[in-house]
């Protein structure tokens, strides 16, 4: 008799601890705030990146066309570039809500591949991350965008080999608006 009571004791715990789980996940979803999962002010950080831009140089010389667009009910921004050249890039950009960070993926069909993360402060997105170089070393990128007068935006994308303590620029780009 106690080998089949204690069966049945098995048998009901093994009920009730997922409902019990599951009563308790569906209190915690009720009492979250309301609204769309990626509504919270810090999502919108980046949003003065989204549109249809010309990129050209400081110079003013043309450097291609960018075109960002809030995804996933706004959750992600994708990115799709192309350069003067023809070349062509995209990026997968969103906010890690329980980290406090932007992250993004950058891949374009020359094979870089790019890992960013940071934040925004300042009034500036500042993203980094290492890639691999030759003979197994790495390279800290750094890539900051920021809003300028007249609907542009500078971005910067710099370059260091030692940890950053030395920055070589390698793209610096100024985006306009195009209009209609």
């Amino acid at each position: 008799m106690e080998v089949r009571a204690l069966r049945v004791l098995l048998v009901l715990l093994a009920v009730l601890v997922p409902l019990s789980a599951t009563a308790q996940k569906k209190k915690a979803l009720n009492t979250a705030p309301k609204g769309p999962p990626c509504s919270a002010g810090a999502y919108s950080q980046f949003d003065f990146w989204v549109g249809d831009w010309e990129v050209q140089t400081p110079k003013g010389t043309p450097a291609g066309e960018n075109k960002v667009e809030k995804i996933l009910d706004g959750c992600a921004l994708r990115e799709s570039w192309t350069a003067v050249d023809g070349s062509h890039g995209s990026s997968l950009t969103s906010y890690d809500g329980p980290a406090g960070r932007w992250n993004q993926t950058f891949v374009d069909d020359l094979g870089m591949v790019l890992v960013l993360d940071g934040e925004f402060r300042d009034g500036k997105m500042t993203l980094s991350g290492r890639r691999s170089a030759s003979r197994g070393s790495s390279m800290l990128n750094r890539i900051v965008w920021q809003k300028m007068e007249g609907d542009k935006i500078r971005q910067r994308w710099e370059q260091s080999a030692d940890d950053g303590k030395n920055w070589t620029l390698l793209f610096e780009g100024i985006y306009s608006r195009k209009r209609g």
